[in-house]
């Protein structure tokens, strides 16, 4: 459908400004605008719905829950661990440990690591408990959730996990923490070319950047007010029409309702 440059100019005829060629860091006003803010005003707007046309599906792989073989009671401890696969200066959370008690629920830096075994730095175990047996490594901290999946690279805004609302989930950083043994997941994707976008998304995101750049070219805050008025009343349309696509998911009682059926 319509280029990156092409929705800019649908933009600009809109305030009655030139079209530009291109963005560009050294060209007129419009363009060294728009080659600094488009890409980010494009992905706050992506984000600000689950617009059919950038959902994707993954099932993205759980990282490894390592088992300890045994720790030393030395300065500095040593864990065994096989094939670990951590590396020196990562941080590893402890929990589960039979006899040595005084590693549970802490974090650690990895030191020193081999195939089998690494040091917990600066970690003094010599008058600690005998380890007896058992415990988990984990390469964050499973306090809440034991499990921690990675989200796709591409992933702007997570939606669903395990076709429902009801899965105990929670997103922090570029990660997806749950109790769940495996994920299917939907996501709005980042990567989705202008090739790609709805029709209706195109004129709304016109529509959006019409009212950022309103004052920066007009200096009209009258006008700028206008563009913003517009852009909502587009959005409003554009989500519901996006809406309507597709069979409605039914409702999944969560706690809340239950409690007030």
């Amino acid at each position: 459908m319509a280029t990156n440059v092409e929705i800019a100019n649908l933009a600009l005829t809109r305030l009655g400004h030139d079209a530009i060629s291109a963005f560009s860091p050294s060209g007129n006003k419009a363009a060294r605008w728009f080659d600094s803010h488009y890409e980010g005003i494009k992905l706050a707007l992506l984000r600000a719905h689950q617009w059919n046309f950038a959902i994707r599906r993954a099932v993205p792989v759980a990282e490894t829950i390592r088992s300890v073989g045994g720790i030393t009671q030395t300065n500095p401890a040593v864990v065994t661990s096989s094939s670990h696969g951590f590396s020196n200066g990562e941080t590893v959370y402890i929990a589960g440990v039979i006899g040595m008690g005084e590693v549970n629920a802490r974090t650690f830096v990895v030191a020193n690591a081999a195939t089998d075994t690494f040091e917990l730095s600066d970690t003094d175990a010599s008058e600690w408990s005998a380890y007896q047996s058992g415990g988990y490594i984990y390469a964050h901290v499973a306090t809440e959730f034991t499990r921690r999946f990675p989200l796709p690279d591409d992933c702007i805004r997570l939606m669903r996990v395990n076709a429902g609302e009801s899965t105990p989930h929670r997103v922090e950083g570029r990660f997806i923490l749950t109790d769940e043994s495996a994920l299917h997941i939907e996501y709005v994707s980042s990567d989705v070319t202008e090739t790609a976008f709805d029709g209706i998304f195109v004129d709304l995101l016109a529509s959006r950047l019409s009212a950022e750049i309103c004052f920066y070219l007009t200096d009209n805050s009258s006008l700028t007010e206008q563009c913003w008025q517009i852009y909502e009343a587009k959005l409003r349309e554009a989500r519901g029409m996006d809406a309507r696509e597709g069979t409605p998911r039914p409702l999944v009682a969560d706690s809340w309702l239950e409690a007030r059926a």
